[in-house]
């Protein structure tokens, strides 16, 4: 276990008092990046968003409100198209997006029908949440979607966009929502177990995203994603000064929500002391 921040000696008990506090979370923005959706084809893996379901659905008949935040229209899209690579300009990876998001939510639809859930498709982009009525109407949608028992599906309008995935990989556009929302805590799952420091060791908790620590980033991005653990960290320091703690976990590890929600040491976790 290996800790960064400012506190050192306290670091410790800091950890174990905010992961004590995600056993009383209620409202739970869980992101999910397009290389965990994806096989090593770079296709939908259907087996593991089943299993990202199947915990999100758990947790919701548990009582928490969940929304998720998913990527992976571009994957779905490239898929249906049949296409061998991701496009490289903007109008063919708006028109990969079209076509991959009714996949992508028809899906989702699908799998949390079976497990008596409805789901809720929300397209956002950058300039709605900077806009004063746009950001308001957007609050109040989620909210009353939350009130009803339904969960939000939420991604970037990439069809619109006018940048290659804006909000890089949808990681500050979870923390936004996060914020906007008021939510208890932000989940932010990718293919690691967190960050690494410079000898490989996991990061188990971050009192303050500083300058050293977004210098861990490798920059390493995969075909189907834009963000990195750059990404991440920055999107995490905006929702931890916002009081809301996140944590950047592993996918694919089956139970990770559930292990998450019952303070479970795993993945990184970032707060703002």
């Amino acid at each position: 276990m290996f800790f960064r921040g400012q506190h050192g000696n306290n670091a410790l008990s800091i950890m174990k008092e905010t992961r004590n506090r995600l056993k009383e979370a209620n409202r739970i923005v869980v992101k999910v990046g397009s290389r965990v959706l994806v096989d090593e084809t770079g296709k939908p893996d259907h087996e593991r968003i089943h299993s990202l379901v199947s915990g999100i659905a758990a947790a919701h008949e548990a009582g928490h409100e969940m929304i998720l935040v998913s990527s992976g229209a571009i994957a779905a899209g490239i898929e249906a198209l049949g296409l061998d690579t991701r496009p490289d300009t903007l109008p063919d990876l708006q028109m990969v997006a079209a076509v991959g998001q009714t996949r992508l939510m028809s899906l989702y639809s699908h799998l949390f029908e079976q497990k008596d859930i409805l789901v809720g498709q929300i397209l956002l982009t950058d300039d709605l949440l900077k806009i004063d009525e746009r950001r308001t109407n957007s609050k109040n949608t989620l909210l009353n979607l939350i009130d009803h028992r339904i969960v939000p599906v939420i991604n970037e309008n990439d069809t619109v966009a006018t940048e290659e995935i804006t909000f890089g990989d949808n990681d500050l556009l979870a923390s936004l929502v996060s914020t906007l929302i008021g939510a208890d805590a932000l989940v932010l799952l990718t293919t690691t177990d967190g960050l690494h420091n410079e000898n490989g060791e996991r990061v188990a908790f971050i009192e303050k995203v500083s300058e050293d620590i977004l210098a861990l980033d490798k920059g390493a991005n995969g075909p189907l994603s834009t963000g990195g653990m750059k990404s991440k960290l920055m999107a995490a320091a905006k929702a931890a000064e916002a009081d809301i703690p996140v944590v950047i976990a592993d996918g694919k590890i089956d139970g990770i929500i559930q292990n998450i929600l019952n303070g479970d040491d795993t993945g990184t976790l970032i707060v703002s002391r």
